[in-house]
């Protein structure tokens, strides 16, 4: 008890300091969708503009194109919803673009352009009512999928149309109003799958996915094997840890560079023409610029 008396009276009664752990600082699930995975691969500098600085509302311009895919896929996803299939003719089609493109008109240069962006609409909508089964039932028309890869990583997307196969299983549809590419990149209904896999455990696995470029009204598809997803998993799961250990973001310079909204802050600075007023390739951006 003397000891303990002298301890005291010396400061040295270190059992009664208390003695608080250091907790670690919780960190935000990285949040990715087939577009923020495009970004990353296609330019670092973009990737972070968008989604670490999250500049895309004070630096995105409407673009025509924009609009007019947004009305498009609008128009499909309300006509395919109309039952019985008799209901689904061309001039049902022109009906809900109009009814669609009144809910904005922006991007274009004039009202001449706008018409000429209109025009692209109707005739890529009447190829479809006109080439394509309008008979489908399909099971998901813009949905929204969400699933957890890890408890630090989700992986996001919305699909254009799900389909069901004559065997049960499941096709993932993507409708694409810009050019058609010289080869098709699938690592955006490859994610989209395991979105949907991961998220509806209980639904058919998905077996087929396609693009359907409406200017050409051209369907082309390719088949999903049934361990192809865990590859595309590790795939994502590398791209996250190359997003988490990023530090210098550096911009990748390319044919993106001419219509990235970005440039004027661009560390390169790309002297190059903005003037073209149609989109390449296949990534879309309006899901990620409504939300996403």
């Amino acid at each position: 008890m003397a000891g303990e008396a002298a301890e005291r009276e010396n400061g040295l009664a270190f059992a009664s300091v208390p003695v608080r752990s250091r907790r670690k600082a919780k960190v935000e699930p990285l949040r990715l969708s087939p577009t923020a995975v495009s970004a990353f691969h296609q330019c670092p500098q973009l990737y972070k503009f968008l989604y670490v600085d999250k500049l895309g509302d004070q630096y995105s311009r409407p673009k025509p194109y924009f609009t007019m895919g947004n009305h498009v896929h609008a128009t499909l996803r309300d006509l395919l919803r109309l039952w019985p299939p008799e209901r689904r003719t061309a001039q049902a089609a022109q009906k809900l673009l109009e009814k669609n493109w009144r809910r904005y008109r922006t991007g274009f240069k004039d009202s001449q352009d706008e018409q000429r962006w209109a025009e692209k609409a109707r005739e890529q909508l009447k190829a479809f009512v006109e080439g394509h089964d309008l008979s489908a039932r399909p099971v998901m028309l813009e949905e929204a999928l969400e699933a957890r890869i890890t408890p630090g990583l989700v992986l996001r997307g919305r699909v254009d149309r799900v389909d069901r196969e004559p065997d049960g299983s499941l096709h993932i549809v993507d409708y694409k109003t810009g050019k058609m590419p010289a080869e098709a990149d699938w690592l955006q209904l490859e994610l989209h799958a395991l979105a949907l896999s991961l998220s509806r455990r209980s639904a058919p696995p998905v077996r087929r996915l396609s693009y359907l470029y409406l200017g050409p009204s051209e369907l082309v598809s390719t088949a999903l094997s049934p361990g192809s997803l865990e590859q595309v998993q590790w795939d994502l799961l590398g791209t996250a840890r190359s997003i988490r250990q990023e530090r210098r973001f550096r911009p990748r310079r390319g044919p993106w560079c001419k219509g990235c909204d970005f440039r004027p802050i661009c560390p390169t600075q790309p002297d190059v023409s903005a003037t073209n007023n149609d989109i390449d390739g296949q990534l879309e951006l309006w899901d990620d610029l409504n939300g996403w």
